[in-house]
Formats: structure tokens, C-alpha cells, sequence
């Protein structure tokens, strides 16, 4: 259970990392953030600025894609339950990888802003299936509002240690692997591509490893 923890902590920081480098870099779009995404996409139709309106369109719709898959494959009950959701992560990582490879190769903003918006509906799919409705790694409105509910509402509980941990731990390393991802961006732009991928892998590989000794 401690690594499943730990895992979602590293999706939120895959997330906090997703998130900076479109904004930053892709034309201020929010690849993980949706609702924040969304507020642009109405400010970009407002002000008529068209080239903020399609990022922030793709980015939405491949973020919908994204959970649609993701939810395809872990909502499914089956024996091998846990093992479809690492499955999903490993797709994540793929697609975090090829936007990597496509910012080297400079390839077409939109198709980065697809790829990382796809991954992070994915990674917001297994979240929902390992953390319930009031757990997110990609945003943390909810979180924070679950959070809220829990310290306001079960302050025993919370003083025994009833489980405020994750989500705190989950909005500080959101903003940290935002953090880390502009602090890459302004001293080597080549590494800040690799940050979401690599805390995905990891995460992943925590998952499977629990699961393992599980058995």
C-alpha cells in the first residue's frame, strides 16, 4: 500500500511537469489541467486569438480521449485487475516519451499538445480507479476540496491519522513537478521533456512491484 502511495504521488508530479511545459512552451495551454484549460479556451474565443483557441481545443479533446481509453481498459472487471491500469501507465509513458522525441525533432505544437493531453486523461483514468472521486493527480480543485472535508468534517479521524496524507502529498508534489519542469525549462531546455515520462515510469514500476508482493 505505502508504494501504490508513493506512485500517485509521482503521477502528480508527471502532472505538475505536464502541466509547465505547455503553458511555458506550447503556447499556454494546460495539457493535465482541464479546468484551467478550459477557462483559456473561453478566453482565447473571447479575444479571437485563433491559435490559442486550437491548442486549447486539442488539448481538451485529447485529454477526453485520453480518459475515454483509459477508462475502456480499468473499468473492466477482470482477474488480472491491477495489472490493466499499469498497462495504461505504460501507454502514458509512451506517448510522454514520443512528445520528448517530437521536441527534439521540433515537431508540430499541436501534436505535442495532443500527445500530452492524451496521456494525462489516461493518468487521470487509473487515478480515479485507484483514489476514488475525490483523488485527482492531473487537478486539484477536488483534491483540495475532499481534503477540506476531511480535516473540517472528521477532525478525530484526521488526528489519528485518517488519511489526509495523499492528498496534500499529491497537491505539493503537483506544484513541485511544475516547479521542476520551469527550473528545466530555463537551464536545460532538452531535460524538461523527460521529467513527465521518467516520474511516470517510476510510478508504473512501483505499482507492479506492490502488486507482486502482494501475491
Amino acid at each position: 500500500m505505502g508504494m501504490a502511495r508513493l506512485s500517485m504521488l509521482g503521477l502528480a508530479f508527471a502532472a505538475g511537469a505536464a502541466d509547465a511545459l505547455s503553458f511555458l512552451a506550447l503556447g499556454e495551454v494546460f495539457t493535465a489541467n482541464m479546468t484551467g484549460n478550459v477557462v483559456l479556451l473561453g478566453l482565447a474565443l473571447g479575444s479571437g486569438r485563433t491559435a490559442h483557441v486550437v491548442g486549447s481545443g486539442v488539448a481538451f479533446a485529447g485529454f477526453c480521449a485520453g480518459l475515454a481509453g483509459g477508462f475502456a481498459v480499468v473499468g473492466r472487471t477482470a482477474g488480472d485487475a491491477l495489472r490493466r491500469p499499469i498497462a495504461v501507465l505504460v501507454v502514458e509513458v509512451v506517448l510522454l516519451a514520443g512528445l520528448a522525441v517530437g521536441w527534439l525533432a521540433q515537431a508540430p505544437r499541436v501534436a505535442l499538445i495532443a500527445a500530452s493531453a492524451v496521456a494525462m486523461g489516461l493518468q487521470s483514468a487509473v487515478t480515479r480507479w485507484a483514489g476514488g472521486s475525490g483523488l485527482s493527480t492531473t487537478y486539484v480543485t477536488g483534491t483540495v476540496t475532499g481534503l477540506a472535508g476531511q480535516v473540517v468534517g472528521s477532525w478525530g479521524r484526521w488526528r489519528a491519522g485518517g488519511g489526509v496524507g495523499r492528498p496534500v502529498g499529491v497537491v505539493l508534489m503537483l506544484a513541485a513537478g511544475a516547479g521542476v519542469a520551469a527550473l528545466a525549462l530555463r537551464l536545460y531546455e532538452p531535460a524538461a521533456p523527460l521529467i513527465a515520462p521518467v516520474a511516470v515510469a517510476v510510478a508504473a514500476g512501483g505499482w507492479g512491484w506492490s502488486a507482486r508482493r502482494s501475491r
